[in-house]
């Protein structure tokens, strides 16, 4: 499916819902203080949203992906967001880390007639880990912050290097059963990164006609992002969120975004999650 081409951006509707839950807790009112470290409940959920064909192209297509997050008998976190999975061997506030995996889809197939005479993309797997730290606060009212460093790599299968990602979040209520969130994040990769997913080769170059073009590392985008929820039962959460990315650096220099894409890429969703002990 086209749609799990840019896991980064459709997926995070399950992270701003799952954030969610964490502040609505068991859904009681904030008239009093509230512990939101004891408030953490396991979660699934499904969201559906609209966003573009590959980073960088234009065409917008829909899809749906899965998510859903599970505290272990041991205290343990696990995290699983369409294409992305982590597990949290820290606390479920305070310092936290641990593996994770990411299915990074390729690009292939696109509805661009020109992107699709440049080179083919595996999907490859990536698997590093994080480290992170996750603040919440006790009072009349509760709200969470959340930084969080994951650096992954496929180890050469598809590209060379590495991807470090930094997210920022925080989550406020306005109503026993209304929150807000946001979020800002930055991505750094590898020159082998840019070379596969951003460049355009000789032989590219001679299919399609875009020059060529063989980018370095460094900053590779930087995001925002805001979100609302909405508890309507004791355990049913629907969110609605808008996802913001803009390239940078070489990427954004690429002739697949200058030429025939855009670097400001905006994605958009709605979901529903169930919340339970």
């Amino acid at each position: 499916m086209h749609f799990y081409r840019q896991k980064k951006r459709c997926v995070g509707l399950l992270r701003f819902i799952a954030g969610a839950c964490v502040c609505t807790g068991s859904g009681a009112a904030w008239a009093s203080p509230v512990d939101l470290s004891n408030a953490l409940p396991n979660f699934f959920g499904v969201g559906v949203g609209s966003t573009t064909e590959y980073a960088g192209g234009k065409e917008r297509i829909v899809g749906v992906v899965p998510g859903m997050r599970y505290v272990t008998s041991g205290g343990h976190l696990f995290e699983w967001y369409g294409t992305y999975a982590q597990y949290n061997f820290g606390s479920l506030t305070g310092f936290q880390w641990g593996p994770a995996l990411a299915l990074r889809l390729g690009r292939r197939n696109v509805d661009d007639p020109v992107v699709s005479q440049v080179h083919d993309v595996s999907t490859t797997l990536e698997g590093g880990g994080f480290v992170g730290y996750e603040y919440s606060h006790v009072g009349n009212v509760p709200y969470r912050l959340r930084g969080e460093v994951t650096v992954v790599t496929n180890a050469g299968q598809v590209y060379t290097g590495a991807r470090v990602s930094l997210n920022t979040s925080a989550w406020f209520p306005l109503h026993a059963r209304v929150f807000v969130g946001g979020g800002l994040g930055a991505t750094w990769v590898s020159g082998g990164f840019n070379q596969t997913y951003y460049g355009v080769t000789p032989d590219d170059a001679q299919k399609s006609g875009l020059p060529v073009f063989t980018p370095g590392g460094g900053l590779n985008q930087i995001t925002g992002w805001l979100a609302g929820i909405y508890q309507f039962s004791t355990s049913w959460y629907a969110g609605a969120m808008v996802y913001y990315q803009r390239l940078a650096g070489d990427a954004a220099d690429s002739p697949i975004v200058v030429q025939r894409g855009t670097r400001n890429q905006l994605t958009y969703g709605v979901g529903i999650a169930y919340a339970f002990r």
